[in-house]
């Protein structure tokens, strides 16, 4: 568990869950309202209203949760992310009650180095996530917004596919020696 949005008071503010056990976790503090109340078994990522009960905080906060129940959220596991208001207490009560119910705080950049280590993104787009994150100025941060949306992957994949061609022409070459047929030319 971690906050992913900026520190510091807002008038949102979003708690991020990632991991197998996510629905379990979410389910022990989250009670859907009745328009929402299948969240659990939804095949697909959806959005629920309802309540958050924190034993430390006497009365119900309304939250929205933002629910991705298979592999196909940005760590390539069940993943949600309660969006409630931006109080600092309330932030930090929720991290700690997610806590308490099976989850841990997340490790800066675990987020996305689960990303990466399911194939969700390459490292360059990983790399990417940190340039965006540290862009100092407006140059800095379109290089890396260009980099996340994977331009240097696909100009990378491109290349790696002509290499491929070549190496096969130039294997198929050097396999019919013998034969009048050119793979390669010489300009």
């Amino acid at each position: 568990v971690a906050l992913a949005s900026p520190p510091g008071p807002a008038l949102r503010g979003i708690v991020r869950v990632s991991g197998v056990e996510t629905g379990e976790i979410v389910s022990r503090l989250f009670q859907a309202d009745e328009i929402s109340a299948n969240w659990r078994t939804a095949k697909i990522p959806r959005r629920s209203t309802g309540q958050l009960n924190l034993p430390s905080i006497m009365v119900p906060v309304p939250a929205a949760l933002m629910f991705w129940p298979t592999r196909r959220s940005y760590t390539g596991q069940p993943m949600a992310e309660f969006h409630l208001s931006g109080s600092i207490p309330l932030l930090e009560a929720t991290l700690e009650h997610l806590c308490e119910h099976g989850g841990r705080l997340a490790r800066r950049g675990e987020f996305t180095m689960r990303a990466f280590l399911s194939g969700r993104i390459d490292l360059l787009q990983a790399e990417a996530v940190l340039g965006v994150i540290e862009a100092s100025d407006h140059e800095e941060l379109q290089k890396a917004l260009s980099q996340l949306g994977g331009r240097m992957t696909s100009r990378l994949s491109q290349l790696r596919i002509d290499l491929i061609a070549l190496l096969g022409d130039l294997e198929a070459g050097l396999d019919f020696v013998e034969e009048d047929i050119e793979f390669i030319t010489k300009s």
